[in-house]
C-alpha cells in the first residue's frame, strides 16, 4: 500500500483503491479473488484482463464495461461451475461476486470513469438470484461420525491435529479462513467457558463463540502435543510432515510458527472424503452448512446462531440455511392440547 501514498490520486489504479479501503486482509483477498475472476470473464478464451493494469481512462472503462457486459456476467454466474468443486455457484457465492463488480464500478464513478446513469442501472436493475440453499451441501450425521471416527484412528500428531480441527468446524461452523487464523492466544476462558475469539472475521469483525468442555480438552491435547500451549503467537493449527525416528516414521510439527492455509484445509478435506469412500460432494464449507442446518432443525435460537456464524443478519441464515418442512401443522408446537369435546 506505500505506492499508494507516493501515487497522484488519478494514477492509483482503480482496483488498488477499492482495496485499500478494505480494512480486513480477508476481505481484501476475497475481493482480489472475486475480482480476478471477473478478469478472466472479460478476457475470453483462456486470457485474462489485468484490472490492476486497467489504465484510468473514462473512454476504456465505458468501451469494456458497458451495462451489457456486467448482465452477461450475471448470466455467466448462474450458468457456471465452480472450478474447485464441480458445482453450480451457490446463489450467496454469485451475489458476493457480484458486489465486488458493483463495488468496483462505484469507485470507478467516483473517480469520473465510469458513468453515474450506468452505475444506477447495474445497481438498480440488474439483480442476482436471491439466496437459497439449492446448491448448499451439508455433511449427513453418519458422514460426520465417519470422517471424525478416520481422523481419530489416524496416529500421532495427525490425528490429534485431523480430529480437534474437523471437530470444531462441526461444533462452530467457524469459516475456513477463520480457523487457519487462529492463534494459541485465541483460546481463552471467558465467564468460566471455554471460548474460540474470531478477531477478524469477515468484514473485519470480531465475535467470541464458546465451546464444550470436551472439545476444549481434546485442543489442549493437540496444543500440548505440538509444543503450541505455551506460545500465544503461534497458531492453532500448522503443518506437519513425516520424520523417521527409528525405525519408524512418524509426524512432526513443520514450522510451528506458519499458520495452515486455506488450500490445505481443501486438500485435507478432500483426500478424508476420499478416505472415506464417501460419494457426496463435501468441502470445507459444508461443515458450516451442517453446523447452521443441524442447529436450526434442533430449534437453535437465530440470534444465537447469528452470534456464533457472523452472519450479518438473520434473513440471511433462514433465506440459505433453512430447510425446515412448514407443510406440516404448526400445531405440534403448542405445549396446551386444544379443547375438544368426549366421544
Amino acid at each position: 500500500m506505500t505506492n499508494l501514498i507516493t501515487q497522484p490520486p488519478n494514477q492509483i489504479p482503480v482496483i488498488a483503491s477499492l482495496l485499500a479501503a478494505k480494512r480486513s486482509e480477508l476481505t481484501q483477498a476475497a475481493y482480489k479473488s472475486d475480482l480476478a475472476a471477473f478478469g478472466q470473464f472479460l478476457g475470453g478464451d483462456g486470457k485474462t484482463v489485468d484490472l490492476f493494469a486497467f489504465p484510468n481512462d473514462a473512454e476504456i472503462w465505458q468501451q469494456w464495461l458497458p451495462t451489457s457486459t456486467i448482465a452477461a456476467y450475471i448470466k455467466h454466474l448462474a450458468t457456471t461451475s465452480s472450478d474447485h468443486t464441480g458445482r453450480p455457484y451457490a446463489t450467496a457465492t454469485q451475489a458476493r461476486k457480484i458486489t465486488s463488480v458493483k463495488e468496483l464500478l462505484t469507485e470507478a464513478m467516483f473517480k469520473g470513469l465510469y458513468p453515474p446513469t450506468w452505475l444506477d442501472y447495474v445497481k438498480k436493475r440488474l439483480k442476482t438470484p436471491p439466496a437459497s440453499s439449492d446448491h448448499h451441501g451439508g455433511i449427513t450425521p453418519d458422514e460426520q461420525d465417519r470422517l471424525l471416527k478416520h481422523a481419530a484412528e489416524k496416529p500421532g500428531l495427525r490425528g490429534q491435529r485431523d480430529y480437534i480441527l474437523f471437530r470444531l468446524l462441526l461444533e462452530t461452523g467457524i469459516r475456513r479462513a477463520e480457523l487457519v487464523g487462529l492463534s494459541v492466544r485465541d483460546f481463552i476462558t471467558k465467564e468460566g467457558i471455554p471460548t474460540l475469539r474470531i478477531t477478524h472475521g469477515k468484514g473485519d469483525k470480531s465475535r467470541d463463540i464458546g465451546i464444550e468442555g470436551d472439545t476444549a480438552q481434546f485442543l489442549k491435547g493437540w496444543l500440548s502435543a505440538a509444543g503450541q500451549i505455551d506460545k500465544p503467537d503461534h497458531p492453532i493449527f500448522c503443518a506437519l510432515r513425516w520424520r523417521k525416528a527409528g525405525d519408524e516414521k512418524q509426524f512432526a510439527v513443520e514450522r510451528p510458527d506458519n499458520h495452515l492455509n486455506v488450500r490445505s484445509i481443501n486438500l485435507l478435506v478432500e483426500n478424508y472424503v476420499k478416505e472415506c469412500a464417501i460419494e457426496s460432494q463435501i468441502t470445507p464449507h459444508s461443515f458450516r452448512v451442517a453446523f447452521v442446518t443441524d442447529l436450526l432443525g434442533d430449534g437453535a435460537p437465530l440470534p444465537h446462531l447469528q452470534a456464533v456464524t457472523g452472519h450479518s443478519s438473520t434473513r440471511m441464515i433462514i433465506d440459505i440455511y433453512d430447510r425446515t418442512n412448514y407443510g406440516q401443522p404448526i400445531s405440534k408446537y403448542r405445549k396446551r392440547e386444544i379443547y375438544r369435546p368426549s366421544g
